[in-house]
């Protein structure tokens, strides 16, 4: 993947992970998921099995979002490094 397409996803990624409605859909799946979870009957193992399931990919979702967020961050620093060495370079070419 290039360099500026790691920047693009990343910013996608923040969009995300800092928009109100995502923090507040998730948080509720999460709560709701969970109180199922907690309140299900001892004997319906594979019913707590699917919603243990749900919360750990829920959890996946949040983590290739953030995994995609620091790549990007990462690749913006890189690109950031770069232009800094190119304008040096142009700098030290011209004082010459």
């Amino acid at each position: 993947m290039q360099i500026e397409e790691r920047v693009y996803n990343g910013d996608r990624a923040r969009e995300v992970l800092e928009n109100e409605a995502f923090i507040s859909a998730f948080a509720s799946v999460e709560l709701e998921v969970t109180e199922k979870w907690k309140n299900s009957p001892a004997r319906d193992e594979a019913g707590r099995e699917k919603l243990w399931l749900l919360l750990w990919a829920l959890k996946q979702v949040q983590s290739a979002l953030t995994t995609t967020l620091e790549t990007g961050k990462l690749a913006r620093m890189e690109l950031n490094q770069r232009q800094s060495l190119r304008d040096r370079a142009k700098d030290w070419l011209t004082q010459s």
